[in-house]
């Protein structure tokens, strides 16, 4: 029982394996589910979804208690990376906080309702998953004692201006995105390579070119980005939303897009 007790301080979302594997000295599998059981029905533990338990506050009913939505993501799947919105608000730049949570895996699973949220799971770009490099770009960041693998601010960066939706839409990504003081432009430069999507370097680098200032991008840098844009006109949503285009990275943006001498309604 002080096993348990010790698992449970330091695991407050974990799986009935990760239990077992922590308790396998001590008790056998038939054991370690009936203690599991038993701290369910003393309302210790809350059953979250087949095989994944948080651990309930003292003096909170299981019933009400709502575990923390990204240690939930994490121990959903081994392979769990924590993106988008979600990365956002775990590196700490998000501009608000939002009920969903994101995160990238090798397989797809369906949703799973959490308090007012879902936590989504999503797969990892094609062109990464095909040269196998779904690590490219993740960082280990910590969380109430557990690590959590998050997509870091390049990464982040890339994936929220090619999704804006799992983002939070344009306001909030932009938003959020300024409050990052600086990019590792070298590892932004190479993530897109390995994304491979002309439309990723357009939009990157149109967002590089309007906050060069900021960033401290060297106009070399922007060159070599708009050497790789769209041979042909795109627009930032596939929705075809659109007001302005921008000439230099061929690219089609709405009219809320921070307006640039090289821009021209369409």
């Amino acid at each position: 029982m002080g096993t348990a007790l010790q698992f449970f301080r330091n695991h407050p979302v974990f799986t009935l394996a990760e239990f077992r594997h922590a308790v396998s000295a001590h008790a056998t599998s038939s054991t370690s589910q009936t203690l599991i059981k038993y701290h369910l029905g003393r309302g210790t533990l809350r059953l979250v979804e087949r095989g994944v338990y948080a651990v309930v506050p003292p003096g909170v009913e299981a019933g009400r208690f709502v575990p923390d939505r990204f240690l939930v993501a994490a121990a959903l799947r081994p392979d769990a990376v924590l993106a988008y919105h979600s990365a956002l608000e775990l590196l700490g730049f998000a501009h608000s906080t939002y009920r969903d949570v994101f995160f990238l895996t090798g397989r797809r699973r369906k949703d799973l309702r959490l308090g007012k949220g879902r936590i989504r799971a999503f797969l990892h770009p094609k062109h990464l998953r095909v040269r196998h490099l779904e690590d490219s770009g993740v960082e280990v960041r910590e969380r109430s004692g557990v690590k959590l693998r998050v997509t870091g601010p390049e990464r982040t960066l890339v994936d929220c201006l090619v999704a804006l939706r799992y983002a939070g839409g344009l306001e909030e990504a932009l938003q959020s995105l300024r409050g990052v003081p600086a990019f590792d432009l070298d590892r932004l430069a190479g993530y897109l390579d390995v994304l491979a999507q002309r439309r990723a370097f357009a939009i990157v680098g149109a967002y590089l070119e309007q906050e060069a200032e900021r960033l401290f991008v060297p106009a070399a840098y922007l060159e070599r980005l708009a050497k790789k844009a769209p041979r042909s006109p795109t627009y930032l949503f596939r929705e075809r939303e659109g007001g302005r285009f921008l000439r230099r990275w061929n690219l089609v943006v709405p009219r809320q897009w921070r307006r640039e001498a090289s821009a021209v309604e369409v």
